[in-house]
Parts: C-alpha cells; structure tokens; sequence
C-alpha cells in the first residue's frame, strides 16, 4: 500500500528554489519535484482501478490549461512557500477533484481552507523567517515565475521515494469548466 496525491508539477520553480527545496523539503528529498498539491491524501494506490484512472481523466480533461505566476513569498507556521496568482482555476480544479473522489480521506480538520502553494522549507520553524527572505531576494532578483500546466499528475510515494502514476491531461475536450 502506498500514498498518493493529485498535484500540478510546476518544474518552472526550480531554477528559482531548486536547491532550497532539495536541503530544506522532506517531499523533494523523497524525489517530489516542485508542485501544487491538489488532492492529497488521494487513495492507497491498491484503490486506484482503472475506473478510478478514467474518472480522473474525465475530470481533467473538461478543465482548461492553467497558467499562473509564482509571484510571492508567504508561510504557515513551519513552512515557507511561494504563491500562485490567480488562484481561482486552481482552487476550482481541486474542488472538482475532490468532489469527483468522494472516497479519498479527507484532512478537512486538520486543513479547513484549500491554499494552493509550491512548497520551499516544510519543518523549518527556527529558521523560518531567514528562508523566508532568502527565498524574497531570489524573487525579487528574478521576477514573477511564469507557469504553464497542462497535466494533473496522480503521484505514489513507494519505498524508493516519490514516482508519477498517472497523467491525466488538462482540456482535452475543449470544454470550459
């Protein structure tokens, strides 16, 4: 049994927070490139059927391509992270998906509010803040980071680390959403 989740893989930040990610993000050490979780837990990878996989091609297909801008430099408590604009497709796509899989676990308590975010540094409370600017300066020197996705990746964490399931491709049917 494995975990899984659905994201948005944004290889677009890494020029920028590659490096800080690679030290400084549990997920990118298990080889979890840059991304936007958008459904995670997902299922046990045991429950993912290819019902389920044409489900989520389904769901994919009728959104449109996203593109957005890595535009700024928030944080929650232990993590520090770069933020998407606009939000809005993205928060729309993760809601279809999660209620499109009603059986996925929910951690609803624990996160009420959907935050779309490119994780930087998770567990990093003491040196929150200093990442924090680290990762301003780098934004500020380069500029908005432009992202263009067109996939929702269905991601499995196995013994080895983190590895792509399945790709499900955003539009294509044509249909806005």
């Amino acid at each position: 049994m494995s975990r899984t989740l659905l994201a948005l893989m944004v290889s677009e930040a890494e020029p920028l927070v590659g490096d800080l990610r690679a030290r400084l993000d549990p997920a990118a050490k298990k080889g979890l490139g840059a991304h936007i979780t958008l459904v995670y837990p997902f299922l046990d990878s045991e429950h993912i059927t290819p019902a389920i996989e044409e489900r989520l091609r389904t769901v994919a297909a009728v959104r449109q391509p996203l593109s957005f801008h890595l535009d700024a430099v928030r944080m929650f408590p232990s993590t520090v992270w770069l933020a998407p604009s606009p939000v809005e497709a993205i928060a729309s796509l993760a809601a279809a998906l999660r209620l499109a899989f009603p059986e996925s676990p929910r951690r609803d308590r624990e996160f009420p509010d959907y935050v779309p975010h490119v994780s930087v540094a998770r567990d990093v409370r003491r040196d929150r803040d200093a990442i924090a600017a680290t990762v301003q300066e780098r934004l500020h020197a380069h500029g908005p980071v432009s992202c263009e996705v067109r996939q929702v990746h269905a991601m499995e964490r196995g013994p080895d680390g983190w590895r792509t399931r399945l790709v499900a491709e955003l539009g294509r049917h044509g249909s806005p959403a």
